[in-house]
């Protein structure tokens, strides 16, 4: 039975529609010189050191994983590279890195901090 209640939607507009369901975060697009698109992924830290614990917990996973005699044991990564695992974990690293952050402590720590001749 249908009903003449239901409006009629274009495919365009049905897939906003599934667009905003599936991705409810706004997405930052760049294009990059080879003409592919990246996207820019965030997450959230409460502070300076909680940013240092992820950083130093994905550094002692890559540690871990470089001393580990075999390749990864789980049935489910068989097909899983372990160099290039590890590569992707360092990428990440360095990544999140707070490379601006760190050069503004510096700046504030020679604008406050007097200068020790040695």
């Amino acid at each position: 039975m249908q009903t003449n209640d239901t409006t009629q939607i274009t495919n365009k507009e049905k897939l906003e529609k599934i667009i905003q369901l599936l991705n409810p975060r706004v997405r930052k697009n760049y294009r990059r010189e080879d003409h592919s698109t990246m996207q820019e992924v965030t997450f959230e830290v409460s502070d300076n050191g909680e940013l240092r614990y992820i950083i130093s917990c994905l550094l002692r996973t890559c540690i871990l994983a470089l001393d580990s005699e075999n390749d990864f044991a789980s049935p489910r990564l068989t097909n899983c590279s372990k160099d290039l695992t590890i590569a992707t974990v360092l990428d990440l690293v360095d990544s999140i890195l707070p490379d601006d952050q760190l050069a503004s402590y510096d700046s504030i720590e020679k604008l406050l901090l007097p200068k020790v001749i040695v």
